[in-house]
């Protein structure tokens, strides 16, 4: 299953809240026809796997998709720069390959 970082949670967190999401909704991540991932406020369905953060529903997806991410790391990333880039590029959610724990290791060795 992916992971979820703590920016992506707190993020999450505030879209739910913005539109009004029941106790019992999440984000439901989905692939669209063109293959790209997309984000929807839905109730999980049968099957379906869940993140759970503090007990409160985040993340849903399906099986499938859950299985395809199961190395990836989904994160919420704020545009770094100055001023005048700040404008330029918008927050964004970002899919990537979760590190594995022996370069998690080796980063906080070399930090």
């Amino acid at each position: 299953m992916v992971l979820i970082t703590d920016s992506a949670s707190s993020e999450l967190r505030r879209i739910l809240d913005y539109f009004g999401a029941l106790p019992r909704q999440g984000v439901r991540l989905r692939v669209d026809e063109a293959g790209s991932l997309k984000m929807a406020i839905d109730v999980p369905h049968l099957g379906d796997a869940v993140i759970r953060h503090d007990k409160a529903l985040l993340l849903i997806m399906d099986t499938a998709l859950s299985a395809s991410l199961a190395r990836r790391e989904l994160d919420f990333c704020l545009p770094e720069g100055d001023a005048r880039t700040l404008t330029l590029r918008k927050p964004e959610f970002t899919l990537r390959h979760r590190p594995s724990d022996a370069t998690a290791a080796l980063a906080r060795a070399q930090g």
